[in-house]
């Protein structure tokens, strides 16, 4: 998985450049459509990255074996609503910083890609992950971990365009 790991470097090297061009100030402005901040998107971003990495790793317990018969769905992201409701514990702090928020993301990256870069083939065919969406293998979910940094990064752009 060097390939999805190499993607997620890019992307969060992207998003990351796109908060550092903010100042303190901009960062924390919320944006006149609401929704949340530049610091609240990015503090969501890193530790959505943390329980990404949990479940590949298997600290976190979502991934569960494949049944007998399981097809995956090769359709699956085109399932994803515009707007998704995160779960509680990924939302940010309404006080998010654009430098905690940044350290928080940079303290990130290293715990994904070193999931993906020592993710078993054995675990990658044999569990999925359970989404509102559908069940994603772990090569999808892995898809997922990298656009979900995209995803957010259009959020960003749209909140800072909107502040």
């Amino acid at each position: 998985m060097t390939a999805k790991a190499d993607a997620f470097r890019r992307a969060m090297d992207t998003f990351i450049a796109s908060i550092e061009r903010l100042g303190d100030e901009a960062a924390v402005q919320a944006p006149a459509d609401g929704g949340w901040n530049a610091a609240q998107i990015a503090w969501h971003v890193a530790v959505t990255n943390e329980l990404l990495a949990g479940v590949f790793e298997g600290t976190v317990p979502m991934a569960q074996p494949v049944p007998d018969g399981f097809e995956p769905d090769p359709d699956i992201f085109s399932k994803v609503p515009a707007k998704v409701q995160t779960f509680p514990q990924l939302e940010p702090p309404a006080s998010a910083s654009r430098v905690e928020a940044l350290a928080k993301l940079r303290a990130s990256i290293a715990p994904v890609v070193n999931a993906f870069e020592t993710f078993s083939e054995e675990r990658a065919k044999g569990y999925f992950v359970q989404f509102p969406m559908g069940p994603l293998t772990m090569y999808q979910f892995a898809d997922f971990t990298v656009g979900h940094v995209t995803r957010h990064q259009g959020q960003l752009e749209r909140a800072v365009a909107a502040v």
